[in-house]
């Protein structure tokens, strides 16, 4: 259901054309499952055929006619007649344009302004390409897991350079996103820190849990911020039934998803690597 209300907020850009190669391949394979999702695209394509058709209508030259005979009876001079957009008016030393392109262009912008209310950043069908808020990379963070794995067995995710350890009254006043913060994991991970970056426009969260296997941490900021991995490969799948971007190297895996208005990364160790899908399940759940 979570997937679905991501999928809905996004359909508006993917109708658009204005989403990533890699999400339009995402989003196309759910419409070919979901009815529900690929009713609300339908509809939306009509509603944008039938903004694009609608022509902006002029007034009838009768309304200009009997204008010009008011004036001509009051004794100012009638105005030069023409059937164009762009007619003129002359009131003394002042020009006044005609009421139809004062009505275009406040139609102009009042379409703006909805556009920009329903589909912009803060709007609820989500973000356009190009309106990310601050970019959070975690590619230097991965070499550092990387050589603490090769010093040392991998019992605890290091912390994260510019990440500081705060309590949680002070971690909910710096943040503007919703938490995805459970105490217990499948597996007997338990909640065992949490730390927070602030920087520029970015606001971010690491989340550490441990259990007496393993280890994870959950990295969590805004859906409207960036998450880089660098130049890591990736691919997609669907990983507790919530698709994910997932990275891989020689000491842990990586899986980025997007759950409401908070993005998540889940990084788990190799040992750990089979536990992501009910971790992320539970994640989607809380």
């Amino acid at each position: 259901m979570k997937f679905c209300f991501y999928i809905s907020r996004r359909l508006p850009a993917y109708c658009e054309g204005e989403v990533s190669s890699e999400e339009s391949v995402q989003i196309t394979a759910h419409l070919a499952s979901c009815a529900d999702c690929r009713a609300r695209s339908e509809q939306i394509r009509g509603n944008i055929r039938l903004m694009r058709q609608l022509p902006l209508q002029d007034p009838a030259d009768e309304l200009w006619d009997a204008i010009a005979g008011e004036l001509s009876l009051s004794g100012r001079p009638e105005p030069v007649r023409a059937a164009s957009f762009g007619r003129w008016w002359d009131f003394g030393q002042r020009w006044m344009p005609r009421p139809a392109a004062v009505v275009a262009v406040l139609l102009v912008i009042a379409t703006a302004l909805l556009l920009a209310s329903r589909y912009g950043p803060y709007g609820p069908y989500g973000l356009l390409p190009g309106s990310h808020q601050g970019e959070l990379n975690l590619a230097g963070y991965l070499d550092l897991v990387g050589t603490v794995a090769a010093a040392e067995s991998l019992k605890e995710f290091p912390a994260a350079p510019g990440f500081t350890t705060v309590s949680w009254p002070e971690a909910r006043a710096t943040i503007d996103f919703p938490v995805i913060d459970p105490e217990v994991l499948p597996g007997g991970y338990r909640l065992t820190a949490v730390r927070l970056y602030t920087r520029g426009e970015v606001r971010a969260l690491q989340l550490k849990y441990r259990s007496e296997q393993g280890c994870l941490c959950v990295f969590q900021l805004p859906a409207r911020s960036k998450l880089s991995l660098g130049d890591q490969p990736s691919e997609f799948c669907t990983a507790g039934g919530v698709w994910c971007q997932y990275t891989r190297n020689k000491s842990c895996s990586a899986y980025s998803f997007t759950l409401d208005g908070t993005r998540c990364l889940l990084m788990v160790s190799q040992a750990d690597a089979a536990a992501a899908g009910p971790l992320i399940q539970a994640f989607s759940g809380h």
